[in-house]
């Protein structure tokens, strides 16, 4: 079960975290581009992997300003607006210092906050990272204007859309699975909607961390994929070259997201870092028990989260029940079930979005949490009388 979400004072912003586990030593997880922390608990790749992680350190982790469960806020921030939340979230969670694991952009941040503040960094892991994310002579490997104009236009485009985003450009082993890719597209429509998943990824586009590489001064390890599609191991040997003292480790496959394919070799490089001693694969169960908490207050998680196409055991998940006592409770509270609660929030969001928005049929389903463009104009239809096109015509005029 996921652990209590609670939230951390970062000037005017409520910045969501959560800790998990007790082990001996601080670890804050810095996830990249988007992400919802209550979400993370729906995706058994990237808890399993968390939980593991408690093995041998306290895990803390966030949602940056702007994306998930922290506040909305304008989402194109600076990285130094970043690593203050950081900041905030450790002393929230009573952590003087830690060691910062940075994904993709979160690596960026790791390394800003390493390098500002090391006497609150123990150590600075890094997987799948760059160090700026627009072309230049001296760093080629960093997308052309034209590339990131095509990933921008996916995402006005395709945002939602598990079949259309070009996820296998960062998960390609799992290319072969579309369920799983509809899984992940509603995982990161719960970090961001369109236009600020637009924003974060033009933001990143902007940050540039050549220049403060040389003064990290904690021990740091650089983990990266030697096939990684998105981005180049060229990226992960420019910083090892410039941090001091730092260690590079490229690890066999093609995914940048570390919870697919050969997930196992990262936590042991990672634990083997931390600790000194490598693990056996598999040594230790997972204890999910211990991560259990009181029931969750049914009502206002199902308000939060009836956007996302989940599975009835991950909506189980994230309201702390086992499937058959949240269908008991569900009924219990709403007088019906799920299945149909769920029908009509979706539909009702989505006339409020074709009234309120400038988002177009398809990106509507998919933000409502459709996954069929056909089988949502057939319900709206059912709903209300009319098309979805012909509906926003008329209410309209």
């Amino acid at each position: 079960m996921k652990p209590t979400t609670r939230y951390a004072k970062s000037g005017a912003n409520n910045i969501a975290y959560q800790v998990l586990g007790e082990g001996p030593v601080d670890l804050v997880y810095v996830p990249g581009w988007v992400s919802n922390i209550d979400m993370m608990w729906v995706d058994p790749k990237i808890s399993d992997f968390l939980i593991r992680l408690t093995q041998f350190s306290r895990v803390i982790v966030f949602d940056k300003r702007g994306t998930g469960l922290s506040d909305r806020v304008n989402p194109l921030c600076s990285l130094e607006e970043r690593i203050a939340d950081v900041v905030s979230v450790m002393d929230a969670a009573g952590s003087q210092k830690a060691i910062l694991f940075g994904h993709s952009e979160g690596g960026t941040i790791s390394c800003l906050f390493a390098a500002t503040y090391p006497e609150r960094t123990i150590s600075l892991i890094t997987f799948g990272v760059f160090a700026k994310r627009k072309y230049s002579d001296d760093y080629p490997w960093a997308p052309t204007p034209a590339v990131r104009k095509i990933f921008y236009d996916s995402i006005q485009k395709e945002w939602g859309n598990g079949q259309k985003m070009g996820l296998e450009c960062i998960m390609p082993s799992m290319a072969h699975d579309k369920e799983y890719y509809n899984v992940f597209a509603s995982y990161l429509r719960s970090g961001a909607g369109p236009g600020d998943a637009l924003a974060l990824a033009k933001m990143n586009t902007d940050s540039d961390i050549t220049s403060i590489l040389h003064t990290i001064t904690v021990p740091t390890l650089i983990i990266h994929r030697v096939d990684d599609t998105d981005v180049n191991k060229e990226e992960a040997r420019y910083l090892a070259h410039r941090i001091p003292n730092a260690q590079l480790e490229l690890l066999h496959g093609n995914d940048h997201c570390f919870w697919v394919g050969d997930a196992f070799s990262v936590l042991a490089k990672l634990q083997e870092f931390v600790t000194g001693k490598r693990p056996t694969k598999y040594d230790v169960p997972i204890n999910r028990v211990h991560f259990h908490c009181s029931k969750i207050d049914i009502e206002s998680t199902m308000l939060q989260n009836f956007k996302y196409h989940l599975k009835m055991e991950e909506y189980a998940t994230l309201c702390g029940r086992s499937v058959s006592v949240y269908k008991r409770d569900f009924k219990e509270h709403f007088a019906t079930t799920p299945f149909h609660w769920l029908k009509t929030k979706r539909l009702e969001y989505a006339q409020q979005l074709l009234l309120e928005s400038d988002l177009n049929i398809n990106q509507i389903c998919y933000e409502s949490g459709f996954v069929n463009v056909s089988h949502f104009v057939r319900a709206f239809k059912e709903a209300f009388h009319m098309p979805p096109l012909q509906f926003k015509k008329i209410h309209m005029n």
